[in-house]
């Protein structure tokens, strides 16, 4: 295995290949790819280091040692198969600086392009919210006006109908002015007490 970097290759391959094979069995119900003992078999397979793919991922390799190999020397006795591998090597070793720039610059794009779309999304519910909030508000501001007619036509008020009205709508607009100032932290409680105690 050691001798031949193509023999390795190969069981990887054969290994993949299996598990895929038999995670996707008909009979799932018998052959489940969680019974299988995946460092066990890529033991069998003979394999020096385990391979990246979805099937390992929640497996655990706790018994599992990858092989002490220089993967840079790690030759194919093949010498064209060799001279090939060298060659992408050097490639993948002259990426520039300029390149990996780039990929950077390519990447904070992508993040910002992303991180604008959840603030749409927030501003999104931000709208929402303020728009029932509005309709809260229109329905409380009706109910209250449908009492006071009501009151009016069935004469529970104080008396002052011609204009008492009027001055009730002004002083409920005043309570809840002080109210908001109060909520922001413009007064104290005690000061919208003292404002309010006659009522």
């Amino acid at each position: 295995m050691l001798k031949d970097r193509a023999i390795y290759d190969k069981a990887v391959k054969a290994f993949v290949s299996f598990v895929r094979a038999y995670s996707k069995h008909e009979a799932s119900y018998i052959f489940r790819i969680k019974d299988l003992d995946l460092v066990g078999t890529a033991k069998a397979f003979g394999l020096l280091r385990l391979p990246r793919m979805p099937e390992l991922k929640d497996v655990d390799t706790s018994t599992w040692e990858n092989a002490e190999v220089d993967w840079d020397n790690y030759a194919y006795l093949d010498k064209a198969h060799e001279t090939k591998r060298l060659a992408e090597a050097e490639k993948q070793k002259v990426i520039t600086q300029a390149e990996i720039a780039k990929r950077k610059a390519a990447r904070a794009e992508k993040k910002a392009l992303n991180s604008a779309w959840s603030d749409k999304v927030v501003k999104k519910t931000e709208k929402e919210k303020r728009k029932e909030k509005k309709d809260r508000k229109r329905k409380w501001l009706k109910t209250q006006e449908q009492q006071i007619e009501e009151n009016a036509e069935t004469g529970d008020g104080d008396g002052d109908e011609d204009g008492g009205a009027g001055d009730d709508w002004d002083e409920l607009a005043r309570e809840e002015r002080m109210a908001k100032k109060l909520k922001k932290g413009d007064i104290t409680q005690g000061d919208f007490d003292m404002e309010f105690s006659g009522i």
